[in-house]
């Protein structure tokens, strides 16, 4: 039962991080219509996307690999 818990956990984790995502370029066309040089806000734009990318990799690190995990019960 654990691991369908963190399954299911783990999917919601990428559904917010993927909504999180959303809304950081919506945001950023909102500063386009503001007036904002597109410059400038494609380098907010990524100083924003790399701490949730940091984020995604960091939780791919942790999760633990189906191919990983059945090298290991057949040996």
């Amino acid at each position: 039962m654990k691991p369908q818990r963190q399954e299911f956990l783990g999917k919601i984790i990428a559904l917010l991080l993927a909504m999180q995502l959303f809304l950081i370029g919506l945001q950023a066309k909102t500063r386009i219509d503001q007036g904002n040089s597109t410059l400038e806000t494609l380098t907010w734009l990524i100083q924003q996307y790399i701490p949730v990318l940091v984020k995604v990799k960091s939780l791919e690190e942790k999760k633990p690999r189906k191919d990983e995990s059945k090298s290991k019960v057949k040996r």
